[in-house]
């Protein structure tokens, strides 16, 4: 067994049931061949508790987990305010949302790899209703990097990761696993909504010696309270995520002005989500629902060419052609 006394799981939680956090945590208790570590779940006012969650299913859950209650802050507050509370002498943290599942052998995969000198881990993911693994989807090929163990699958990336970290959802939050003498001051930024993780992995990464992954699939995702998804083509929740999703995109390059590449990265998804959110406008008027100006304002805030492509899709709607 390898000794995780100085690796502590952050989860924050907030759900409307207990199922996904109960499997979320029994896949915590199943890891192989690594010693039960220190957990601190954050509640952050979720609509169940977590207290009388945990009493239920886990009746010894005070030795080895430790909560947090406060205001609901987001999934970026709830995992700072863990960053700030970690337990004296954590050399290693490791992410788990309160829905998603590890594999057994994440955790001994995780600190293999960190134990070469690595200073940050992450692992190939999944859904249920995917046909392939996140890997398979992006093309990443495991030979285009150094390998420690060719039976578990665990590499060193090489080559630089600004495209298929930020372009292609390469890493996701509950398979990352990093070392807290590297990247102790780092938190993620809670102005946004969605992408907070992704600007935290850039940051991580930069700083970091070294990186290493497992292509295996250690984490599978699940399916509980994720402010990230939902939404119907042209309704209220899909429109209020491309507008979260377009503030991430019109920041980072100003976040990161060093990254030259993001630049033009940015601006691709801009015009593609520019492209859906017009789309999105006119299904409403095409079926009679009320258009949202507030949405439309806080739109053109962020995208002040919008209008041009409505025109565009207009006159290719009505006349066949593009102005």
């Amino acid at each position: 067994m390898v000794s995780a006394q100085s690796l502590c799981v952050v989860i924050p939680y907030y759900q409307r049931t207990p199922e996904p956090l109960v499997r979320a945590l029994r896949s915590l208790l199943a890891q192989q061949g690594v010693d039960r570590p220190c957990v601190l779940v954050v509640d952050d006012a979720s609509p169940l508790p977590v207290r009388p969650l945990l009493d239920e299913y886990f009746p010894d859950h005070e030795t080895f987990v430790r909560i947090i209650e406060q205001e609901n802050q987001g999934a970026a507050g709830a995992r700072n305010t863990a960053l700030d509370h970690l337990p004296p002498g954590t050399e290693y943290v490791a992410f788990l949302d309160s829905d998603d599942e590890w594999t057994s052998h994440h955790l001994i995969h995780a600190l293999a790899v960190l134990s070469r000198g690595c200073d940050f881990y992450f692992s190939n993911y999944q859904r249920h209703n995917w046909s392939q693994d996140r890997f398979q989807q992006m093309g990443l090929v495991s030979a285009n990097h150094h390998c420690f163990d060719q039976d578990r699958q665990l590499y060193e990336f090489k080559g630089d990761f600004l495209v298929p970290l930020m372009g292609q959802q390469m890493v996701k939050t509950s398979s990352v696993v990093y070392r807290t003498e590297m990247l102790s001051a780092i938190r993620f930024p809670e102005h946004l909504v969605l992408g907070e993780d992704d600007v935290f992995w850039l940051m991580a990464m930069r700083r970091s010696r070294r990186i290493g992954f497992c292509a295996q699939v250690e984490l599978w995702m699940g399916e509980g309270v994720n402010i990230s998804q939902g939404g119907e083509w042209g309704d209220l929740r899909s429109l209020q995520l491309m507008l979260q999703d377009l503030k991430k995109w019109s920041e980072l390059s100003g976040m990161f002005p060093q990254e030259k590449e993001l630049l033009g990265l940015c601006q691709n998804h801009a015009e593609i989500i520019r492209k859906h959110f017009v789309a999105g406008l006119l299904h409403r008027w095409g079926h009679g629902k009320r258009v949202p100006l507030d949405y439309l304002k806080t739109y053109r805030r962020y995208d002040p060419n919008w209008a041009r492509t409505l025109w565009g899709q207009l006159t290719t709607k009505f006349f066949g052609r593009a102005s």
